[in-house]
């Protein structure tokens, strides 16, 4: 895998050109912030070789590095030998963080870019605000990786499992009714939930689809008219399917979210988590 890792940094600066970035981030999260993302979402394992599970690559035109704690010095001293990628060892004082690295490194007008997919809004945000003092950009509309990555592995579709109320204490529907209660109070008209442990405490499911975490790869959305779970169908058992149908709950796919959440209301408030 090593002796492809130059070959995939090239194909990248030239994506990188084609959009005019000048610097590329790809850090270790998915979609759904999860510490352990599925194969599908190793996007910084992919460019670099290191896949330990802490980490985060930024490509320029000229320079790659990997930023990373002591953990993983060792092993990414190893993992990076011959690919062009530099280690840079987090929180030592010689290290920049990598927010003084794309300062030092690009000028005024031009652009970092992200796939603001795996940036939670709060990291975006303060990213943006401490580049735009130089009159640097962000753009984090920018999935790049994904055309170049032609063996990218399929999201999991294996599929979940009831958490029964005897062990989860309350039922969906009730719940639903909490959530919402809470949405009330903080004035809004509904939330999204993307951390897969809310989506699975919410709803009483589990699943195999995260090393060392017992969840579903799935978008959940919350309000008193209606609440949907957005989930790959070939992962649903009919049983769980008519269980959460009986809860209020609807089922739509997986990739739905963002064509559902453009048919709100215009003024809906919309209860986000920043972090997520």
């Amino acid at each position: 895998m090593k002796t492809n890792i130059p070959e995939r940094i090239t194909a990248l600066r030239e994506a990188m050109i084609q959009h005019h970035i000048d610097a590329y981030i790809i850090p270790t999260s998915d979609p759904h912030m999860s510490e352990y993302p599925a194969d599908c979402w190793k996007y910084r394992e992919w460019i670099s070789g290191f896949n330990g599970s802490a980490g985060t690559v930024v490509i320029t035109a000229k320079k790659a590095g990997l930023w990373t704690d002591s953990r993983y010095f060792l092993q990414a001293s190893t993992q990076l030998e011959g690919t062009g990628i530099d280690l840079y060892k987090l929180m030592l004082p010689e290290t920049p963080s990598i927010t003084e690295f794309l300062l030092s490194e690009l000028q005024e007008g031009e652009t970092v870019g992200l796939n603001g997919e795996t940036y939670s809004i709060v990291e975006a945000q303060t990213l943006a605000s401490a580049l735009s003092k130089k009159g640097i950009n962000v753009n984090s509309n920018l999935a790049l990786i994904d055309p170049l990555w032609k063996d990218r592995p399929a999201i999991p579709n294996a599929p979940m499992f009831e958490m029964p109320i005897e062990l989860s204490g309350q039922s969906v529907e009730d719940k639903i009714i909490d959530i919402n209660k809470e949405l009330h109070k903080a004035g809004a008209d509904c939330t999204i939930l993307s951390a897969l442990d809310e989506i699975a405490w919410t709803f009483n499911i589990r699943g195999t689809d995260v090393t060392y975490n017992p969840v579903v790869i799935s978008y959940a959305f919350i309000s008193e008219k209606e609440s949907v779970l957005f989930v790959n169908p070939k992962k649903l058992p009919v049983e769980i399917a008519e269980h959460l149908k009986k809860n209020g709950v609807l089922l739509a796919d997986y990739g739905m979210l963002t064509t559902y959440l453009s048919r709100l209301p215009e003024n809906y408030r919309v209860w986000i988590d920043g972090k997520q």
